[in-house]
């Protein structure tokens, strides 16, 4: 049994520990200093030997660092550096609720970013403060519906709202899993590119129900138009000449922006449902696979979005073609399920 034990200050357990996980012995002088600095820690023992360890440092009222979180391998599966961070979090949200400022940092231990991001940790270059990561802590839980039945109108006016009030939300199309919010809300285009990872120089497409949303946001040409008909509702996405009042993050700055009616019936019932079009890209960390089943990205966007709308598996789940039209010649930008016929 795993037994948890508060601000033990033992050299030789900590080297032990230390050895154990690769990160090989300190000299019990620097190990002492870091100590003094330690405002908690906690061990974990198994038949009274040392088998997990972490801490927090810092001056309470200005800064926290959670260093030192450490399991042996031969406890890795027990949940034990969870439980650890767990204890730690519990000490240093203590502190942030009696000092509303202080920052609660990580380091830069590569490789863990997304067990941290469990606990509500973004990287510091996120927020613009160099390395390691500090937390920013995002709600409890996302709402998650399931929709693949039957559509819940009392969820779908929620969704409404949510979308109405700069929220982000997750629902199945034709093709993949979509990350969408209110195309003209410059703060929940950022909340996308935060969430998701995404580089500010990618432009977010949008998706929506008719022809009269997409004038919305885009010029289209009569090659365009006739495209539409032909292709959509599906599996096509056609870059257009944006109009002015569109922001330029959603688009990079780019006088483009790309376009497309989803084939998939929650889909176009929340689009049909929502006056504007909606931003949206994929449902996946940036360099990631897209998602095809909540199962995909749950367990990364679970308590980052304001709700995720389970439609099953996606039909297609292959991305859709990109084009542009330019005097009346089509360039395919990326290939997708659709081949496209002049």
């Amino acid at each position: 049994m795993i037994t948890y034990v508060e601000n033990i200050k033992n050299v030789k357990e900590y080297n032990k520990l230390s050895e154990a996980v690769g990160w090989g012995k300190r000299r019990e002088e620097e190990i002492k200093n870091a100590q003094e600095k330690t405002l908690f820690s906690i061990s974990a023992y198994d038949s009274g030997e040392i088998v997990g360890y972490g801490r927090v440092v810092g001056d309470e009222t200005m800064f926290l660092y959670i260093q030192d979180v450490m399991v042996d391998p031969d406890y890795q599966n027990q949940k034990i550096g969870t439980n650890i961070m767990e204890k730690l979090m519990e000490k240093a949200e203590e502190y942030k609720r009696i000092y509303p400022e202080v920052r609660i940092y990580v380091g830069p231990d590569y490789g863990k970013e997304n067990f941290y991001r469990k606990f509500g940790f973004i990287t510091r270059k996120e927020a613009h403060l160099g390395d390691g990561m500090i937390w920013k802590p995002q709600p409890k839980e996302s709402k998650l519906w399931n929709w693949e039945d039957e559509i819940d109108p009392k969820e779908l006016e929620e969704v409404m709202d949510i979308l109405d009030h700069d929220g982000v939300i997750i629902f199945p199309t034709d093709t993949v899993y979509g990350l969408a919010c209110n195309c003209f809300s410059t703060k929940a285009i950022e909340k996308i590119f935060e969430i998701k990872q995404r580089a500010k120089y990618k432009p977010i497409s949008v998706l929506t129900d008719s022809v009269e949303k997409i004038n919305m946001v885009a010029t289209i040409s009569e090659k365009e138009q006739a495209l539409v008909e032909k292709y959509m509702p599906g599996a096509l996405t056609i870059v257009m000449d944006k109009k002015e009042h569109v922001p330029d993050i959603l688009t990079a700055s780019l006088p483009t922006v790309g376009v497309r009616i989803p084939n998939n019936h929650i889909a176009l019932t929340i689009l049909k449902n929502y006056p504007y079009p909606l931003a949206t890209t994929s449902a996946n960390e940036s360099g990631e696979e897209a998602g095809v089943d909540v199962q995909d990205f749950i367990t990364y966007f679970d308590g980052k979005v304001d709700a995720i709308i389970d439609g099953g598996t996606t039909d297609i789940q292959v991305a859709s073609t990109i084009i542009r039209v330019e005097n009346d010649q089509i360039t395919t930008i990326r290939e997708g399920s659709i081949k496209i016929e002049e």
